[in-house]
């Protein structure tokens, strides 16, 4: 009896190239954010732009990913001067802000197991 071969189709490298996984969830609010806006708007990418770039400027601040202009990635400038485009651009200097705060309110939070704080 012989054994079956297997052929496997030639594997490519990712167009991007190899980034590293979110382990530590470090950008797990804006991609959470982002995903219920599309499950919102029927995945309507346009509808959550402000979301989409916040994410991806994330993942690049926290070198989970190359750092690449914003147009590179399929973004309109954000130096545009028509309305729409600077009210989706305020909108994401809205959600950049708030994810700040709470970013900055929950490492205030975080607790050391087996550490004893005094109040």
């Amino acid at each position: 009896m012989s054994t079956p071969s297997f052929r496997s189709a030639p594997s490519y490298a990712p167009e991007k190239g190899v980034f590293p996984l979110d382990h530590f969830a470090e950008c797990k609010r804006a991609s959470v954010e982002y995903l219920t806006c599309l499950d919102k708007n029927g995945a309507d990418a346009s509808a959550c732009e402000a979301l989409s770039r916040a994410y991806l400027e994330c993942r690049m601040g926290k070198e989970l990913m190359a750092k690449q202009p914003m147009e590179e990635l399929g973004f309109r400038p954000s130096s545009s001067s028509s309305s729409s485009s600077s009210s989706s651009s305020k909108g994401a200097e809205d959600a950049r802000a708030k994810r700040r705060e709470e970013e900055q309110k929950e490492q205030k939070e975080e607790r050391v197991a087996g550490l004893r704080t005094t109040r």
